[in-house]
């Protein structure tokens, strides 16, 4: 299991990588083009959108797979024992509600922007394509909570930290 969860880690990590380096260079054209020759990169800030929400999107099942989810560190820091494995598998399951329920909308939104066939305004691509892939992203990120949901209820993972990016 870790070893599959590892190459889906390295290609969502890819994936985000890849995002972020296309939006920059999109940014740096735009900006050049309109600058030295009057013209900005057709589409470039529909396109941009369109990376940013694949980003974050496929950086959902990283942040819930290391419980990187806001906490308030001056009450988490000080819950010990039984008291934080039941945080935990409350947190867990809060998460894999909030999670299921986007990837569902997602899902929904999906067939809207396919049946319809919704489309950027410029360059006209179609947006479901994009629609499915985050509703798949969402449902990856509900899984990884639902098994972080089993962990915490068998008592594993007992000694896990508060997510890196809390607040104090």
């Amino acid at each position: 299991m870790k070893r599959s969860w590892r190459w889906v880690e390295i290609f969502l990590e890819l994936v985000i990588s890849l995002c972020l380096v296309a939006m920059t260079a999109l940014t740096v054209i735009d900006v050049a083009g309109r600058y030295f020759f009057g013209m900005p990169l057709q589409g470039a800030f529909e396109i941009s959108e369109l990376l940013m929400g694949l980003t974050v999107f496929a950086s959902l099942p990283l942040a819930t797979r290391s419980e990187s989810h806001l906490t308030i560190g001056l009450f988490t820091d000080h819950l010990y024992g039984r008291t934080r494995q039941i945080h935990r598998i409350t947190i867990q399951i809060i998460s894999f509600l909030a999670l299921a329920f986007i990837g569902w909308r997602m899902g929904i939104q999906t067939s809207i922007f396919y049946h319809s066939q919704i489309a950027t305004g410029s360059l006209r691509l179609a947006l479901w394509p994009v629609a499915a892939v985050m509703s798949a992203l969402g449902w990856l990120s509900a899984l990884v909570a639902l098994v972080l949901v089993i962990r915490a209820i068998a008592g594993r993972d007992l000694d896990a930290k508060p997510a890196r990016g809390t607040l104090e």
